[in-house]
C-alpha cells in the first residue's frame, strides 16, 4: 500500500510538474535530433533504432536491431555487472531468452532475487555472486554451465572490461556489449591499470577507451558496429556476421559517441512494475 502511494505521487509529479515536463521534453527533442543526424551520416547506423525498455538509455533498441540484422541462434546471454533495474539483458527475458547474471554485490543480488522471482524460479534467469578477474573468467563461466556460442555477452563492471575480454575463451559470443570510457575519444588508447580487486570510486578512472577496445577485439575477429547515444556502451559483432548489414566504417572514430550523462536522466510518469515478470 505504501509503495503504491509513493508511486502515485511520483506519477503525478512527473506528469504535472511544468519544469520537469519541459526538461524531459527537451531531453527527448535532443535525442531525436541526434538520431536524425546519425541517420543522415549512414542509414545503417544503429543509433536511430535505439529505445529504452529496461536498459539505461537506448541499449534495448540497439541490441534488438542488431539481432534483427544478424538473426538469433540459441537466445542465450551472459551479463557481468547487473542490478535490479537498467540492465542490457532484462528486455531479452521478456522475449523468451535465457541467461546468466554475475554480480559481486550481495545487496544487489538480494534486490534482484526479490524482483525477478518468476524468471529465477522457471530457470530462464540464473544469478550468481562471483568476482570475475582476468585470471578466473573462463573458470567462472564454465562453473555456471556456459560454453561455446552464445548470442550476447554484456559486460559493465566499471573497470577491467578490456582485460577480461582479452582472456575470454570459454564462450564465443556473436555480439558483445561493453562499457567504454568516453573521456578519451579516438585515437587515444587509454585504460586503467589492471587490478583483480579494482573497485570503481564513481569518478572518471574506469574502463578503457573505445580505440583500445576496437584494437583488442579486432584480434578476436570482432568489428565495432555502433555505440549508444549516451556514450557508455559499445557494440561488437563477429566479422563473419556483418555481411553489409552495418555501416562499412567500423572504426572507433566513426562510431564514437561522447558522454552525454544528461540523456540518462529521462523520467516517466509510470513507475516500473515488477509484474512484467509474474
Amino acid at each position: 500500500m505504501l509503495k503504491n502511494f509513493f508511486n502515485r505521487i511520483l506519477q503525478y509529479y512527473y506528469a504535472t510538474n511544468k519544469k520537469e515536463v519541459l526538461f524531459q521534453s527537451k531531453l527527448r527533442q535532443e535525442i531525436e535530433s541526434i538520431k536524425k543526424n546519425e541517420f543522415k551520416r549512414d542509414k545503417k547506423n544503429l543509433i536511430p533504432y535505439g529505445f529504452k525498455v529496461f536498459s539505461e538509455t537506448d541499449e534495448d533498441g540497439i541490441i534488438n536491431e542488431i539481432f534483427k540484422r544478424i538473426g538469433i541462434t540459441n537466445k542465450k546471454f551472459l551479463e557481468f555487472g547487473v542490478n535490479a533495474s537498467k540492465n542490457n539483458t532484462t528486455f531479452l527475458l521478456l522475449n523468451n531468452w535465457t541467461g546468466v547474471w554475475l554480480e559481486i554485490s550481495t545487496l544487489k543480488i538480494i534486490r534482484i532475487k526479490n524482483k525477478y522471482k518468476i524468471p529465477l524460479k522457471n530457470n530462464s534467469l540464473r544469478i550468481y555472486k562471483k568476482r570475475i578477474t582476468a585470471e578466473n573468467i573462463n573458470k567462472v563461466i564454465k562453473s555456471v554451465q556456459l560454453k561455446g556460442v552464445i548470442d550476447l555477452f554484456s559486460i559493465d563492471i566499471d573497470g577491467n572490461e578490456l582485460y577480461l575480454l582479452n582472456k575470454l575463451s570459454q564462450i564465443r559470443p556473436r555480439v558483445i556489449a561493453v562499457e567504454y570510457n568516453s573521456k578519451f575519444p579516438p585515437p587515444f588508447k587509454k585504460s586503467i591499470k589492471y587490478s583483480p580487486n579494482f573497485i570503481w570510486k564513481y569518478d572518471d578512472y574506469l574502463g578503457s577507451s573505445l580505440q583500445l577496445l576496437v584494437d583488442n577485439l579486432k584480434k578476436k575477429n570482432y568489428a565495432l558496429v555502433g555505440c549508444n547515444i549516451s556514450g557508455v556502451n559499445a557494440f561488437f559483432v563477429k566479422k563473419e556476421l556483418l555481411k553489409n548489414k552495418f555501416p562499412k566504417d567500423t572504426s572507433a572514430k566513426f562510431h564514437y559517441q561522447q558522454f552525454r550523462v544528461g540523456l540518462i536522466n529521462l523520467k516517466t510518469s509510470h513507475p516500473e512494475s515488477n509484474k512484467w515478470f509474474d
